[in-house]
């Protein structure tokens, strides 16, 4: 039931949402004062919601660091690769579709081929509230069987549909240390601070390792400052994600 409360949720915790509602009840109300009201404020929305300078402070005041990982000096047993790579899976090609974040499954890639990693723990069942049959981790245990990683050197969890089942059903492959106890955390930037949260719930200890930095994003030229750019409103709707899912979590006692 929370999986597909979080989903309908997901709707109305989006700025472009935000901007629909406002223009839709201006169109609906008879009330002028309000009808100017609203339209006034889907524009401020807009407005505000579409400055890439606004958007690149504040999504590096809230992504985590990202470290060299040519200073890893010893390699980690496991690195967990959390869930997000894959948009969706084309039956018609027989493919995966990846999503903006597959920079997690590249990096998850080089630091294994630079031995900085042992062995990869993809963890991502299906995100979907339909095509549950389709599990991301063993979609994407292929991709990583083709380009050069071992089977022994592949662990899948694929039972996991949130962060917090993410953390929960990982620690139940990794907790009674056959694989190691060095554990290297491979997720988005923004993603990551919620991510440390959960695994920190269950008692399993990692190391950060931030990719799909956001925030470099932008270019703080003048013209970047004052142009809006569609394509912050996606930003905007990834870092709301975590706040409201950070805050819902800890209503449901995930972290």
């Amino acid at each position: 039931m929370f999986f597909v409360l979080s989903k309908i949720l997901d709707f109305f915790i989006t700025p472009l949402a935000w901007i629909f509602l406002c223009i839709l009840f201006s169109i609906l109300l008879k009330n002028k004062k309000w009808k100017s009201r609203l339209r006034i404020a889907s524009l401020a929305i807009l407005l505000v919601f579409t400055n890439p300078w606004l958007i690149s402070r504040v999504m590096s005041a809230w992504e985590v660091p990202a470290v060299n990982a040519q200073k890893i000096s010893e390699p980690y047993d496991v690195g967990i690769v959390l869930g997000g790579s894959m948009r969706y899976y084309d039956q018609s090609v027989d493919r995966v579709v990846y999503s903006s974040s597959v920079d997690r499954l590249l990096q998850a890639l080089q630091l294994y081929h630079d031995k900085k990693i042992k062995k990869i723990l993809l963890s991502g069942g299906s995100g979907f509230v339909n095509f549950q049959d389709w599990k991301e981790s063993g979609l994407i245990a292929s991709v990583l069987l083709k380009s050069g990683v071992p089977e022994k050197d592949i662990l899948l969890e694929n039972g996991s549909r949130n962060t917090y089942e993410n953390a929960s059903l990982s620690n139940d492959i990794l907790k009674d240390k056959k694989y190691g106890t060095r554990f290297l955390l491979i997720t988005s930037a923004f993603h990551m601070r919620r991510s440390l949260l959960c695994f920190e719930k269950v008692n399993l200890k990692v190391e950060p390792f931030s990719v799909d930095t956001r925030s470099a994003t932008y270019i703080n030229t003048l013209d970047k400052i004052i142009q809006p750019d569609a394509e912050c409103l996606t930003q905007w709707d990834l870092l709301l994600h975590e706040w409201i899912g950070i805050l819902m979590y800890k209503m449901m006692g995930y972290v």
